[in-house]
């Protein structure tokens, strides 16, 4: 079977999803194909996002389906110690934002909405499950893609532009040969689900809490439970595959007190690396997410990431009567690499400092690392520039808050 297309998403995840809501009502023929089988998604990963990107699915009229599937609001953040000292306490309502809260909810749900208001282009084809057999490439762009689904169905899709939304480990970028800069961490993330302590307040507030026995991160969850998550330290994965409830309470409660009497549920182990592309536009393709830039969750901005490169592409992508023209569209994603490459430098050269203190957080010196990081909170937050600095790279703003026309 053959099919053609204005524009060929490859991946149906978050970016992809999102690519495929952001077009809708642009005219143009999208078709995206993604090997998922609509099973049950790891629901222990990115579930916040930014007040950026919520700006983003405002202005693509989505966000109101966020809503609908429960969404909730995260308005603020603090950063504590162990022995229950706040070190910097914010709320996005003093950034004068125009939407100053993360949007949460639950990851398995997010690509669903993205994706049901794609479908309401006539224009727009799902694929699914299909992955990428392989790529025809000529003269320096890819004419062909060939996918296939489990029952061994092949499809020939040619399209004037292909957007590689297919992950960190993207079959894309691996046949076309893109170089990468690669870097993998020591220590693996553990997660936890478990209810919110009536002590843990305010109930819509993001936590880090650090000390002595090392670091976490508390995140709430739009069904009222929260989820808990740190590095894999000394003990490594197969002490906490074995471990009790009352094992898990100890490390974790000897971190932030409040969760002491918790019971957490083992959500997941994510093993990290960083994998950065060298190039983001090869011809007609452009890699997008995790196929360009896969990071360390210790700034909680890899899914974030992805849809926030959205907003700088879609304006540079040629109208639907110019998007044949091959030389349009190579112009269009040359100048979405030259724009987007050197932002997304600084953003993951930040992230792997951040990356490495919480790696040097799990290590046997925590102790002195720690101590020292809270004390730079600490100053940050009676610090008004670096304060400001703060507040605009946690929400997404990392080269400051637009000025209001």
């Amino acid at each position: 079977m053959k099919m053609y297309a204005d524009i060929l998403i490859i991946g149906g995840g978050v970016s992809g999803s999102a690519m495929g809501a952001a077009l809708v009502n642009s005219g143009h023929r999208v078709i995206c194909i993604d090997q998922g089988t609509g099973g049950p998604l790891d629901t222990a990963r990115g579930d916040h996002i930014s007040p950026v990107n919520v700006e983003a699915i405002a202005e693509w009229g989505v966000l109101e389906h966020f809503f609908a599937a429960g969404a909730t609001k995260r308005i603020g953040h603090q950063f504590r110690s162990s022995d229950g000292e706040t070190l910097l306490s914010a709320e996005y309502t003093e950034m004068g934002i125009p939407y100053p809260y993360f949007l949460v909810i639950n990851h398995e749900m997010i690509t669903p909405t993205f994706m049901s208001f794609a479908k309401t282009d006539p224009g727009f084809v799902l694929l699914q499950p299909y992955s990428v057999k392989d790529l025809e490439v000529t003269d320096g762009n890819v004419t062909n893609v060939l996918a296939t689904n489990r029952e061994g169905d092949e499809v020939q899709i040619s399209a004037h532009m292909i957007i590689a939304c297919d992950g960190a480990s993207s079959t894309v970028r691996e046949k076309l040969r893109v170089p990468c800069f690669e870097h993998p961490y020591n220590h693996p993330m553990v997660a936890f689900f478990t209810d919110r302590p009536a002590a843990l307040a305010p109930d819509n507030y993001f936590f880090r809490y650090a000390g002595d026995n090392g670091q976490l991160v508390i995140q709430q969850r739009m069904d009222g439970t929260i989820k808990v998550t740190m590095p894999v330290a000394d003990e490594g994965i197969p002490w906490w595959k074995k471990s009790t409830n009352e094992d898990r309470q100890k490390i974790v409660g000897g971190i932030a007190p409040e969760l002491s009497d918790s019971e957490l549920e083992l959500a997941g182990f994510y093993p990290v690396r960083m994998i950065h592309a060298i190039d983001y536009a090869i011809g007609n393709v452009v890699l997008i997410g995790d196929a360009a830039h896969a990071i360390h969750p210790a700034r909680g901005q890899g899914l974030n990431m992805g849809i926030a490169s959205l907003k700088a592409l879609i304006p540079l992508i040629p109208a639907p009567d110019e998007i044949s023209k091959p030389e349009a569209v190579k112009l269009a994603l040359a100048e979405f690499h030259r724009i987007q490459k050197p932002l997304n430098d600084r953003i993951i050269a930040r992230n792997h400092s951040a990356a490495m203190e919480m790696e040097m957080g799990a290590d046997e010196n925590r102790a002195f690392v720690l101590k020292k990081s809270n004390a730079a909170i600490k100053q940050m937050a009676g610090d008004l520039k670096i304060r400001e600095l703060h507040l605009n790279e946690a929400t997404g703003y990392h080269f400051g808050v637009p000025a209001k026309a």
